[in-house]
């Protein structure tokens, strides 16, 4: 029962949180989506995001689309204790990496290095998108799939101990060997093991096979870097704070992206320094 009261406890604090959190409005700067991107939303989330936020169309290969959601500080770094502290500011939380960005997602994806040992569920938390995404037949909160090469403790993560979530982990040989004896016990967890490191299409595949369509990507900067690498990659949706913070030299890319820019806005009022950039890759 104790992973089950800190979840209710999680879910509390977390809807609490988003509900109260006072948001103030983006500002088109660009959007040049025309029709080749579903737009989404509702009259609540159109008016605070200052129009329809846009997700590239389900791709027709046999892996799932995929978009990678990141916050940066004004001087590009992406690592910080507190995310906060990089100054992406509250409607940028709620409104964007905790609500439109992962709203018709079938999987939210992370790093191990993000997850590990945390208290943490990745999910929608303001009531309004909470309510659109179950008027559109999702699953309230969804799949948590972890990547991770050497394994990791799943007595810790609260997101391992929890029945009623859907996790997929994506691992290697050598991972698979260090957690096998704990995933057996957790049938709600599906694990995909890879050959090797660079196989992350063959574990994209897995994926599709077992009906993940859409995944919201939110990092860490290896798995992120490696997935753009791959080409799996189709929407990049970048938020630029306010502050200079976090640690040096940790872009969330380390070469130049080749992107076409597709929507550009900034925040308004005390977050009007917040620059918000969704491109395709």
């Amino acid at each position: 029962m104790e992973f089950e009261t800190r979840f209710d406890e999680l879910i509390a604090r977390k809807t609490s949180e988003a509900a109260t959190a006072d948001l103030l409005p983006f500002a088109t700067e660009t959007d040049s989506a025309g029709d080749g991107f579903i737009a989404i939303g509702n009259a609540w989330s159109r008016r605070l995001f200052d129009g329809p936020f846009y997700v590239s169309p389900a791709t027709a290969s046999d892996v799932p689309s995929a978009s990678l959601v990141f916050v940066r500080s004004r001087d590009g770094n992406t690592v910080a204790k507190n995310p906060s502290a990089l100054g992406g500011g509250e409607a940028d939380k709620h409104l964007i990496y905790e609500g439109l960005s992962r709203l018709i997602a079938d999987a939210v994806l992370s790093g191990a290095s993000t997850i590990r040992g945390s208290g943490l569920v990745f999910s929608i938390w303001r009531p309004e998108l909470v309510g659109l995404r179950a008027a559109l037949g999702l699953p309230r909160h969804p799949i948590q799939i972890v990547a991770t090469l050497h394994g990791l403790s799943l007595d810790e993560g609260l997101i391992f101990n929890l029945p009623e979530l859907r996790v997929m982990l994506i691992t290697v040989g050598r991972g698979m060997d260090v957690m096998r004896t704990q995933l057996a016990a957790r049938p709600w967890v599906t694990p995909i093991v890879m050959e090797a490191a660079q196989d992350l299409p063959d574990g994209f595949r897995r994926l599709r096979q077992l009906g993940v369509e859409r995944i919201s990507c939110i990092g860490g900067r290896t798995i992120a870097g490696q997935l753009i690498d791959a080409g799996l990659i189709q929407d990049v949706y970048l938020t630029t704070g306010t502050k200079s913070a976090g640690e040096p030299d940790t872009p969330f890319y380390k070469k130049p992206l080749k992107a076409r820019l597709i929507v550009r806005k900034h925040g308004t009022g005390a977050e009007s320094g917040v620059l918000f950039e969704h491109v395709r890759v």
